[in-house]
This record gives structure tokens, sequence and C-alpha cells, in this order.
């Protein structure tokens, strides 16, 4: 164990010696109390020394040598706690980056050894009501100015942060109603869709945005704001049995075609495990038009021993790991939303139509939206509040992400009606791997060279100390209580 030393034997030796003494002494009560202490003091500071005397941390046999100049003592001290400052603080230091910022992100380079995500297109439609709905709807209305209720149904289904000041005063629906009523007056959307591959089938699934009803394809997110989910209240997570759609250089060109849409339309494209906001860039086409899109993609993709770091040390997150309120999974756009949530409720007290309603926030009437559209570049930039203090929104990217980079872009008139084509001709040569570089091993090798540079410290040292802080002073106390019986 711990040899024993010629200073540890003296100390023992005095205790056993004043203990053998004190019993037969017989003092009274106050003596007694007073004597104890002492006593539990005298042995306490002899198990000290034992303890600085014997541990293999360096320095510290010096603070209780025999025959030491109190001078060498402080000198000595003042070495001890310079060393401890040194290596306490520089291991915080690497704890700190530990924390911060472990990752890395290199680069892939070998273009023929992974697949590439078909990139996801959003069509948000300009005609947006259907007007035999809206006639009937209009003619069966209670209402008695039909014509306003028309014209403001028209401007309602318009209506975004862009133009919330458009709206005119007249407000003869209640607010919860206007998305159902939209819903129920909206245009139908039945275009062909067609892809350049063999064994992928695509479906157009309607989803609620900021921008109003638009349409998603090949996403795997959008089903979460989708009209059927929300109104069925549902919070869980959807089990796809489709994969995402991937494609391969040696795919060639792959590309797919939306025919016959009948309306003019913006055009977002995105990754599938993301969704558009109003400040999305997009595309637009007019009716009888016919759009061509070209691009090609820039993937950041997480390795799992980074999946396996918290959110903070990553600083991304997965679809998986929502905090949001309003949304049943996370990704980046949809965190910024939450973020419009919150200034929405800040500054006017309610939240548009198109956002889902939780608990008893407003949805705001027309008062509502013309005090929002007093905000209009807080909101629609998240970068500065009314108070010109910086917004922070708390948003990481998603960890696996795709982004499009468009190579060319053709919009043509076209007699046969309006048609949307767009996929990939030109594969990414790279892709971005987030991976670990200064891992929890680096850590404990950091914080070991810090302990043995100044102390002279090994994990058999701090193992001393667990030592005599519970098996080694059991026994000390034990062989203390016997003795003095």
């Amino acid at each position: 164990m711990f040899s024993e030393r010629t200073y540890q034997a003296r100390i023992i030796q005095e205790d056993y010696r004043s203990a053998a003494t004190s019993k037969y002494v017989q003092p009274d009560e106050p003596t007694k109390v007073k004597l104890l202490f002492q006593a539990v003091k005298k042995k306490a500071a002899s198990y000290l020394v034992i303890f600085l005397d014997t541990s293999s941390i360096h320095g510290l046999n010096h603070l209780v040598a025999p025959g030491r100049h109190p001078l060498e003592v402080l000198l000595w001290l003042a070495l001890v706690i310079l060393s401890v400052f040194g290596s306490v603080y520089l291991s915080s230091t690497t704890w700190e980056r530990y924390q911060s910022s472990p990752t890395v992100v290199s680069m892939d380079r070998d273009m023929f050894a992974w697949n590439t995500t078909f990139p996801c297109v959003t069509i948000c439609p300009h005609r947006r009501i259907d007007e035999k709905k809206l006639e009937l709807y209009v003619r069966n209305s209670p209402v008695p100015d039909k014509t306003a209720l028309k014209k403001f149904i028209m401007q309602l289904s318009n209506s975004t942060y862009k133009n919330f000041e458009n709206l005119s005063d007249y407000d003869p629906i209640p607010p919860t109603e206007y998305l159902p009523t939209l819903l129920n007056l909206t245009a139908s959307f039945g275009p062909t869709l067609t892809i350049g591959a063999s064994g992928i089938l695509l479906k157009v699934q309607p989803t609620i945005t900021e921008m109003g009803l638009c349409y998603a394809i090949n996403s795997k997110v959008a089903e979460y704001n989708s009209p059927s989910y929300r109104e069925a209240n549902r919070w869980d997570l959807i089990k796809h049995q489709n994969e995402t759609f991937f494609v391969h250089p040696l795919d060639g060109e792959v590309f797919a075609q939306v025919i016959n849409l009948s309306t003019a339309y913006d055009v977002y494209i995105h990754g599938p495990l993301e969704v558009p906001d109003i400040s999305t860039k997009f595309q637009h086409s007019a009716l009888d038009f016919y759009m061509k899109m070209y691009v090609t993609a820039l993937t950041v993709y997480t390795s799992p021993e980074a999946a396996k770091l918290s959110v903070a040390q990553r600083r991304c997150r997965f679809l998986n790991e929502n905090p949001l309120k309003h949304n049943s999974v996370y990704t980046y756009t949809m965190c910024r939303m939450e973020c419009r949530i919150r200034l929405c409720m800040k500054y006017c007290g309610c939240i548009p139509y198109f956002y889902r309603r939780i608990g008893d926030e407003n949805i705001c009437n027309v008062a509502g939206m013309r005090c929002l559209s007093q905000y209009h570049d807080e909101l629609y930039k998240l970068e500065v509040d009314k108070d010109k203090k910086k917004i922070n929104c708390g948003c990481f990217p998603i960890c696996d992400d795709v982004n499009y980079v468009i190579q060319s872009y053709v919009l043509q008139e076209w007699f046969l009606g309006t048609n949307l084509q767009w996929g990939i001709v030109t594969y990414p040569r790279m892709r971005y791997r987030r991976d670990i570089i200064f891992g929890f091993t680096d850590v404990l090798v950091a914080v070991g060279s810090m302990a043995g540079l100044f102390l002279g410290c090994s994990v058999l040292s701090f193992m001393e100390i667990v030592y005599f802080l519970s098996l080694r002073l059991f026994f000390y106390t034990k062989d203390a209580l016997t003795q003095k019986t």
C-alpha cells in the first residue's frame, strides 16, 4: 500500500500516547466536549499529514516534511496552488473546446461512391380560389354585402407578410374560419407528373406554407403541414414506406415534369427534409410558359460518430430533435417560422391564419394583420427587432441537408399549356461530411497531459484521493475509536 515514514510513525505514536493518557482523566462535561473537539481536530490534522506525505502528487510532501522553514512551506504552497490553477485553467479550455467545436466539415470527392437526392419542389399556384365554389359560397352566405365578401376572400387567399397592409377594412368572417374557408374554396390542382426514371412513384402533397396552400413533390416533411394532418390534430412522426428518390451519376440526366398546371405559379426548389418560407428564393412562371430548371446538388451529411454528440456540440439538429411547439418535426425553415410566431405574439398579440394554432393563441383578424404589416422588415428578414436589437432565433441547420444551385434556367412561351421541368444534369463532384475532430478521448488525453505536466499526476494519483476519502478514512477512524475505548 504506502510505506511508513518516520514522520508518520512519530505522529501515530503521539496519537497513541495521548489516547492512553486520556483514559485516566475524568474531566467535567464542558471540558469533555472541548477535549473531544481537540482530539478530532488533532486526528484530522494527522490524517491530512499522512495523505500529503504519501501522495504521489508532486510537491505536497514538501508541505509537511520535518525541518522545513515556514518560508519554504509558503514557497511550495504557492507553487502547488499555481500548478493546480494552470492545470485546471488549461483543462477547462480543452473542455470548452470539446463542448463548442468538436466537429469539422471535410470533403468527399469520390462522386461515384454516393447517391444524390433528387431535388424537391414546392409549387404555389396563383389561382388559389375556385370561382364556382366562391360564387356558391357567397350566394349562400348570410353576409349582406356579397361583393365585399367576395373581394375579401380573394384578398385573404393571397395575403402574406408582403401584403398584409392591402387587406380591406371589411372583416365578415371570424379569424378562426379563415383557413377552413380558404381550403374549402381552393381550386383543384391536378396536373400530370412524370419522372424520367423507371420504378419511381412520387406524389403531389398539399402543404400549408407562409405563402398559402402549396403543393410539394418528393418532400418528406411537407405532409406535417398538410390540411389532413392538421385537421386530424396529429403530432406523430410519419413513417414513409417509400425512401427518398436518389440518383447516381451513372443514371445520366434525370428529370421530372409537371404538365398542364393551368395557372401561373411560383416554384421553390429545396431538399426533401426542408420546406420553403416567405424569404426563400423562388422562380416565377406566367400562364402558358414552359419553365426548365436543371440544378446541381451540394450535400452536407453527418457521420454516425458525430451524430452521437449533443446538439450544441455538432451545431445541427436531426428531424426528430424537435424543440418547436408548432411543428411535429424540426427543420431550419420551420424554426424560423416559429421565431416569426413568437415575434407576432410579441408585437400584435396574434398569429396569421396559416400557422398552426396551439393553446390560447389568437388568430389575427384584419386589424391584427395590418398591425403585423408595420413590422414587415423584422418579420421578413429576422435580423433586428423594432428596438434595433439582433433577433436570435436559435435555429441550427439540419444535420443531413441538400442545397441546390440552378445551373440552367429557361422560361419560354408554350402554346401547349403551362409546364414545369426540373432535374439534374451535372452531378456534384464533392460533398461535405460533418465528423468528429476532437472527441472525448482527446479530452482525457489533454486533461491527463495537463495534470501530468503541472502536478505529475496520473490516474492512480486521483485514485489515491478517492482511496483516502473512503476506505483508508474508514479504517483510520475505526482504529482511532478502538484505541480510545
